[in-house]
């Protein structure tokens, strides 16, 4: 140990050097370092609630202006955090929002800007704007005589009542975007230009491609910050799907944008499932709180298996041990002890229903899980024929071959098929490799050729399909296979079979989306939490049994909290109707 030690430069004169010091204290500017904080960017950008601890970190994380040079890292001790943390908490750009020992705060700028959002979603009520006859509405649905009586409810709601705002809750498998489409036809019919977004690049074309109305991200909307050149106007609806998704920000600036041009707004979504990134919330929250005004499609009719219904829908009330029950009936539960076990066994599952046709992805939150996931389903094709020809390496010890199925793990508008800027590389979207392009010589030449379903082939070069650094700074890779996915990848799309892992980390939206993507069959491993500890020097615990530790995490699983709630008194489960608990 000690010539580790030598060899390493650690010697005891150099250790020396690295104690015994006193804190040094930095002359700070306090009202520049708390606006930073409390800006779009800053504490808030993650979340619009946060702790003493979570401030605590937030200042110790910040780059700390110094007069006119370089921003630098906080270097005085823990004193002077201390006292920066309660300076900031006591600022007047923050607000308490509880009381206790440990009070939750949020910023007087995301309080604001969600007060707002409340604020125009009620002003826009029975305004009139965009309202369709019956005649034209009896007319959609001689178009569309498949809808059940909830999807006419939702469309007469959507089309007749004349909000400039609405919100609808779509659950899992119940026929959002079918019912979208009748709505459109109503509105196009009156004479009203109908268009659609949502978050992700893929969640968008899948839209476009089911309704048949024009769709662009949320990105691409709120770039149009021109006054002189919004992309609404006073006869365009916007519908935006997947809004579970849509951050408060983003939510705020759409809703400005309508308020703006005139135009009407609708937001389909599904609180019960994955929220946004950023801070979010607020969609659930109008939903909520207006509840007479949210018409909901309840009946799920992608799963087929009456015990997977009755699973998600345990699972969506809250309802843990009666949603595993449902599994475990169905023979889609199962419970294994370690992770080798667990990789057999979804591997082989996949592969079997591979074999039988059958559209099947592996779910995991894990990027480690994911990439053996991949790297074996990969290696499972290639060594039975099903890959052609000499595979191109790739970073992370990936490689593809002809015949590889593949997902965008990033946008990108420079690369579109031939003469069609529209059919881009979108975020999400999936697609099989059809050729491989290497140069021996020079490596930064390499391309993949990929038909994107539902956009067209795209030469992919290195520069994209390989770790790189992104417009936001970001390092990733721009492709990847796609046989094992994220649970957010997955949220929105229909598989036949779905097989999923989920540990004492996950959440319920990210259960409740991985047992509601099969047609037939949704397949959900329990595993125990990796113990983080070293077994070396530090005692094991008992390993709690999976079940038991993932139920016990789900059922304290909620949604998240919204300033404005907290500020309000109120509590979003009080009220009855509306499924929050991820």
């Amino acid at each position: 140990m000690a010539r580790t030690r030598s060899r390493h430069g650690l010697t005891p004169a150099a250790l020396a050097t690295c104690v015994g010091h006193r804190a040094l204290e930095q002359n700070l500017e306090t009202d520049r370092l708390f606006t930073e904080l409390t800006s779009p960017e800053g504490i808030c950008s993650g979340g619009s609630v946060f702790g003493r601890t979570d401030a605590l970190a937030a200042i110790a994380n910040h780059p700390i202006a110094r007069g006119d040079g370089p921003a630098q890292p906080l270097l005085g001790g823990v004193d002077q955090l201390d006292e920066l943390t309660d300076a900031f908490l006591d600022s007047p750009h923050v607000v308490r929002l509880t009381g206790g020992d440990q009070p939750l705060y949020t910023t007087v700028e995301m309080l604001d800007l969600q007060a707002r959002t409340v604020e125009l979603f009620a002003a826009g009520l029975h305004t009139g704007p965009h309202t369709v006859s019956a005649v034209a509405m009896a007319d959609a649905f001689e178009r569309h005589p498949h809808l059940t009586s909830e999807q006419r409810h939702l469309a007469i709601a959507w089309c007749r009542t004349g909000h400039r705002y609405q919100t609808a809750i779509g659950r899992a498998g119940a026929g959002k975007t079918t019912t979208v489409a009748a709505c459109a036809d109503a509105w196009t019919a009156a004479g009203y230009r109908v268009v659609g977004a949502a978050v992700k690049g893929e969640a968008t074309r899948t839209l476009a491609q089911a309704t048949g109305i024009d769709c662009e991200t949320v990105a691409w909307y709120l770039a149009h910050d021109d006054p002189r050149s919004l992309p609404l106007d006073a006869r365009t609806i916007l519908v935006v799907d997947e809004a579970s998704t849509l951050s408060d920000r983003d939510l705020d600036a759409l809703m400005d944008m309508a308020a703006t041009t005139g135009a009407s707004l609708r937001l389909i979504g599904d609180p019960a499932q994955h929220g946004a990134i950023a801070a979010g919330g607020m969609f659930r929250v109008l939903c909520q709180h207006h509840l007479d005004h949210t018409p909901e499609l309840a009946t799920t009719h992608r799963l087929q298996d009456p015990d997977d219904r009755a699973a998600a829908e345990a699972l969506r009330d809250g309802r843990i041990d009666d949603a595993f029950d449902h599994l475990a009936k169905a023979g889609h539960l199962h419970i294994v002890g370690d992770d080798l076990t667990m990789y057999r066994h979804i591997l082989a599952r996949w592969w079997d229903a591979h074999r039988a046709g059958l559209d099947h992805p592996m779910v995991d939150r894990r990027n480690t899980t994911r990439q053996r996931l991949n790297r074996l389903a990969h290696l499972l094709r290639a060594v039975n024929g099903e890959l052609e020809g000499e595979p191109i390496a790739a970073s992370g010890g990936r490689s593809f071959a002809v015949g590889d199925r593949v997902t965008a793990r990033a946008p990108n508008r420079d690369l579109h098929v031939a003469d069609d800027r529209q059919a881009y590389v979108r975020n999400g979207a999936l697609g099989t490799v059809v050729a491989v392009k290497a140069h021996r010589r020079d490596q930064s030449r390499d391309s993949l050729r990929i038909d994107f379903d539902g956009i067209g082939a795209i030469d992919v070069p290195r520069s994209f399909f390989d770790r790189h650094r992104g417009p936001t700074g970001r390092t990733d890779v721009g492709i990847d296979h796609a046989y094992a996915l994220t649970s957010y990848a997955v949220q929105g799309s229909t598989r036949d079979v779905s097989t999923s892992r989920v540990d004492a980390t996950a959440t319920r939206a990210e259960t409740y989306v991985d047992i509601t993507r099969g047609r037939y069959a949704n397949h959900l491993y329990l595993t125990a939490t990796t113990d983080p500890l070293d077994g070396e020097t530090l005692p094991r615990l008992p390993v709690e049994p999976a079940d038991t530790a993932v139920a016990e995490r789900l059922h304290r699983s909620t949604g998240e909290l919204t300033a404005w709630e907290l500020a309000h008194g109120d509590d979003p489960q009080a009220e009855p109707g509306v499924a929050v608990g991820i």
